[in-house]
């Protein structure tokens, strides 16, 4: 009996223990809640958006198994999948920081998808049969891309010839020529049906949209003054990004690194939704055609800048945000 009374005296004694325990943790947080200020939840920093083989950051996502293309660093002049424009730059040296130099006023730098650049391929240039087919010479045209590139202005010149000192990076269409021949009845110069993303180098920006070559261009652009600081004699990063949407607009978005630190924001966004024209094409379509579909060339243009440095070039095909 004396036995049973000391077992139950322990099991008693276990359970105020464990009361007590409750208790106190009841009371300390009673007296945390009510007499400490209550901290507030702090999210997790966002992540950085995903980095290019450069280490330069990705505004959008590459899509999966898509074209991309990145500068040969060794040896940018003579390319396999670069050419097809005119006139090409002139790498005149490797400076010590890993860009080049380019000595060229006029330059058109042309970018293939790996399926190359073959005019032969291109057997239509009817920009309504185009929209219907989705590209203008093979199935993985440039179309959703990403174009980047940073640049250094050294010098330019007083020409306005092709308007004043500027850089533009420019997709979805083929070979920019004044080229007098027709493919299907229609000029070799609508190959040069293209979206235009400029940078000048007084800060101004502006887009583009060129119907044929050169009579094709729109009036009207969208653009902004003083986007940016002026260019001469600083590392800036300039990206183009051109998308489809679901309604059949085009969406056109141009950002800026300021301060060449990998800190990207949007200075210029505009949506071909059909209303923009005011050029004098004759190319199948109206004079406010949007341009829905992939063509093989993407360039990296300047004109009236004599002396840039340049680096981290790069086109990537992109996955549209949804």
């Amino acid at each position: 009996m004396a036995k049973g009374k000391g077992v139950f005296s322990a099991r008693l004694s276990a359970g105020v223990v464990i009361l007590g325990v409750i208790a106190i943790i009841i009371i300390a947080i009673y007296y945390y809640y009510n007499y400490y200020p209550i901290r507030p939840f702090y999210p997790p920093p966002p992540t950085a958006g995903k980095l290019d083989k450069f280490g330069i950051k990705e505004i959008y996502l590459s899509k999966r198994g898509g074209e991309e293309w990145y500068l040969n660093t060794d040896n940018p002049q003579n390319g396999p999948r670069t050419g097809g424009e005119g006139p090409p730059p002139s790498f005149v040296q490797k400076n010590n920081d890993g860009s080049w130099k380019v000595q060229s006023s006029e330059v058109r730098y042309g970018v293939f998808t790996s399926s190359g650049y073959h005019p032969d391929l291109i057997t239509t240039l009817n920009q309504q049969v185009l929209a219907a087919k989705g590209y203008m010479q093979s199935s993985n045209d440039w179309k959703n891309v990403e174009i980047t590139g940073y640049f250094k202005v050294n010098s330019f010149t007083d020409s306005k010839q092709n308007g004043g000192p500027h850089i533009e990076l420019v997709a979805r269409g083929g070979r920019n020529t004044n080229d007098i021949g027709t493919i299907d009845g229609l000029s070799r110069q609508c190959e040069a049906t293209t979206y235009h993303s400029n940078s000048y180098v007084d800060g101004r920006v502006k887009f583009e949209k060129d119907l044929e070559h050169i009579i094709g261009y729109t009036t009207g652009d969208p653009e902004k003054q003083h986007a940016t600081s002026p260019l001469l004699g600083r590392w800036i990063g300039i990206k183009a990004v051109f998308y489809n949407l679901p309604d059949g607009s085009v969406r056109l978005e141009q950002w800026i690194d300021e301060n060449s630190n990998n800190n990207w924001h949007r200075v210029l966004k505009y949506t071909d939704d059909g209303n923009w024209g005011g050029g004098t094409p004759n190319c199948g379509g109206p004079d406010t055609q949007i341009i829905t579909w992939g063509g093989p060339i993407a360039i990296f243009r300047w004109d009236n800048i004599d002396d840039m440095d340049v680096k981290y070039f790069s086109v990537r095909e992109i996955k549209p945000p949804s």
